[in-house]
């Protein structure tokens, strides 16, 4: 990731922002690279579904 990537913005509710603060300073990563890292393993679980399901 760099500051060149896109932004945009994301409204999410107090206790979930708070979620990902505190599971961002668990990791020592800023919110944005938990919040981006967190898509992509979704998604990449997604993906793993779709492969197995026949």
């Amino acid at each position: 990731m760099s500051r060149t990537d896109p932004q945009f913005k994301l409204r999410v509710p107090a206790a979930l922002r708070l979620q990902i603060e505190q599971a961002a300073h668990a990791a020592r990563r800023s919110m944005n690279a938990e919040l981006v890292i967190r898509l992509e393993a979704s998604f990449a679980k997604e993906q793993q579904k779709q492969e197995v399901t026949p």
